[in-house]
């Protein structure tokens, strides 16, 4: 067969809302864009997140003006609705163009992830940068498909899968990451979006892949065999970002960095010189004095623990390998030396009873001064904890549950009563335990980004603080600049008023209202909020668990009941997944015709509410 020469479209899906906001960087597709390249192939890069207009008109263009004969995309099961887009703009523009998609959405079950993304060609499965290569060079050069290792294709009336692919041992071969080509430099010009950082200019990086642990609800992307690069890798490409980009933070994105701790301790020596500050993620069960004298000598700003149930009979059956006992000495260790932490329980495990999950919440307000983030399990395609809600038949429709997002599902020994009283504590717990700033003022709102400036006083320490450019309705903490504790983010009264009466407005308009996604940020809205429990707003979330939850005085519903009640309007609650809810409303609800992001209800000047249009008022 003669051989071809073919154009490639590599397209990151779009995270945010606006563009110009910020988002996790993620770099799996900068890795595979950069080993495309490094391959020979004609590779073209697209970053969704920087780029303004519809994803169709977007996609659709760079084809054009680019000849583009193969695209390819992925990500994460929960950003299905994203990942789709692009392949439906793709297909719908041309249907002869070649699509592949990969990451963990494909790895973690691959003929559910094809069946539901239904515009894939081609998925591949693991680790992409040596397979998706082969792949190309078998579309160029009309080889056989059956010899390469870790793909998945259609094949008939059902699908192929291949030889599963075998890590790759040796991480330093892997070129960098493509962080050019995915623009890195807008990513650091958008306004910051990280956990409890808030910081610009932040550079995501790994020192390592996988994890040596098997915890029951966690699913590795990039195979189970953990690999970690040897530090002299990973400090030439840190002289060379520093060389190239004014960086000011470096986010270590390994699922756990701090594992070999004479590793770590060479790693602290060595990052000392750079006068960089950075976050990295560490187990209980490893920290010693010594080491947090080195991580904070070196500038390590934040250390992130999962710590998941403070409980040892959870901690067991989630396979979690660590104590109570444990997390109560090292957080106090990491408090004491000054770092700052930050972790999160995770409620809902299989053996979860009402006792276990009150003992973990008891200790949470216990420990209120170490902000930990409170949340329900979350079953990932690919874990256990998923293998066992299918078998169970918890997970009726596993094509369904990936569309739907991967909604919470009760797993637990809890019955439906308790579940429901538990969501109903650990959403008021952070709203009405947890310590809060004293003396909070607004110095500034954008209206169009909802974002804020904002002083307060630290409880813990007295000291007086200002934070920039914080997000509305985010689970992001304020943490004092002096001490390191955390707070969360109060809305001021005179927003939630504006809230209501835009509320107001929007119902006046559309008649009836769907405001989808409750966390803790949103259920505190319904609490002090008589407008929000009119009879014509219907809450909504995809989580079953959630539904199951009395939101003072409200039901909340699944997302059916925007069709089965015709209603035309949609305000998100959660801004950080617009992208993914957005898309679920354009497949499944197309006789919506607006969809609003929250924090653009806080302007008390909106004009536009009458606009009806299926974009959010922000501007997207």
């Amino acid at each position: 067969m003669k051989k071809v020469r073919l154009n490639y479209l590599l397209v990151m899906p779009r995270l945010v809302l606006n563009i110009g906001d910020g988002y996790s960087f993620p770099l799996g597709i900068p890795y595979i864009s950069s080993s495309m390249k490094k391959a020979g192939l004609k590779v073209i890069t697209l970053n969704l997140n920087h780029r303004n207009g519809e994803v169709f008109d977007v996609i659709r263009r760079e084809i054009k003006e680019n000849k583009i004969d193969v695209v390819a995309t992925g990500g994460l099961s929960f950003q299905y609705n994203t990942i789709r887009a692009v392949i439906e703009a793709v297909k719908k523009t041309d249907n002869k163009i070649i699509t592949i998609v990969g990451g963990g959405i494909i790895t973690s079950d691959p003929e559910t992830a094809v069946e539901a993304l239904e515009y894939a060609d081609y998925g591949v499965i693991g680790e992409g940068e040596i397979t998706i290569c082969e792949l190309c060079k078998a579309l160029e050069d009309g080889g056989e498909l059956p010899v390469i290792d870790g793909l998945i294709y259609k094949k008939d009336n059902g699908y192929n899968i291949t030889r599963p692919r075998k890590e790759i041992e040796d991480i330093d071969s892997i070129a960098w990451p493509d962080y050019e080509g995915f623009e890195l430099e807008k990513f650091f010009a958008a306004s910051p979006s990280i956990s409890g950082l808030n910081r610009k200019n932040t550079v995501f990086m790994i020192a390592s892949r996988s994890c040596p642990y098997n915890c029951t609800f966690c699913f590795h992307t990039v195979g189970r065999k953990y690999r970690q690069r040897s530090l002299e890798s990973f400090f030439e490409e840190l002289d060379y970002m520093v060389s190239r980009y004014n960086i000011e933070y470096i986010c270590l994105a390994d699922e756990l960095f701090g594992h070999n701790l004479e590793r770590v301790k060479e790693f602290c020596l060595r990052m000392r010189k750079y006068n960089i500050r950075w976050w990295a993620q560490f187990r209980v069960d490893n920290i010693t004095l010594e080491l947090l004298s080195v991580l904070k000598a070196a500038g390590c700003d934040v250390m992130s623990f999962g710590l998941e149930s403070a409980d040892n009979r959870i901690l067991k059956s989630m396979k979690k390998g660590t104590t109570v006992e444990q997390i109560e000495r090292s957080l106090k260790l990491v408090s004491d030396a000054g770092i700052s932490l930050e972790g999160a329980f995770i409620f809902g495990d299989i053996e979860e009873t009402w006792e276990t999950a009150n003992n973990t919440l008891g200790w949470w307000q216990k420990h209120s001064e170490y902000k930990i983030n409170l949340n329900l399990i979350t079953v990932y395609p690919g874990s256990y904890l998923y293998k066992y809600a299918c078998d169970k038949g918890i997970i009726k429709n596993r094509v369904q549950f990936l569309k739907n997002g991967c909604p919470q599902i009760n797993v637990s020994k809890l019955s439906d009563e308790e579940y429901s009283k538990l969501i109903k504590n650990i959403m008021e717990a952070p709203m009405t335990l947890a310590k809060v700033l004293s003396a909070v003022e607004v110095s500034h709102i954008d209206y169009k980004t909802g974002r804020l400036d904002i002083t307060g006083v630290c409880t813990a320490c007295r000291h007086q603080n200002h934070w920039d450019n914080i997000k509305l309705f985010t689970t992001n903490f304020l943490g004092c600049k002096k001490c390191g504790q955390r707070y969360n983010m109060v809305l001021p009264r005179q927003l939630r008023l504006n809230i209501d009466n835009n509320i107001t407005k929007l119902l006046e308009i559309y008649g009836k209202l769907a405001l989808w996604g409750i966390n803790y940020n949103t259920a505190d809205l319904f609490k002090y909020s008589s407008v929000l429990r009119s009879e014509f707003i219907y809450p909504i979330d995809i989580s079953q668990t959630k539904r199951k939850m009395d939101l003072y005085g409200k039901a909340i519903f699944p997302p059916e009941i925007i069709n089965s009640q015709n209603i035309k309007a949609v305000v998100v609650l959660i801004p950080v997944y617009f992208s993914q809810i957005d898309g679920q409303i354009k497949a499944n609800h197309k006789d919506v015709k607006k969809v609003i992001d929250i924090c653009s209800l806080v302007d008390p000047e909106l004009k536009s509410l009458h606009t009806r249009s299926r974009v959010s008022y922000a501007g997207k």
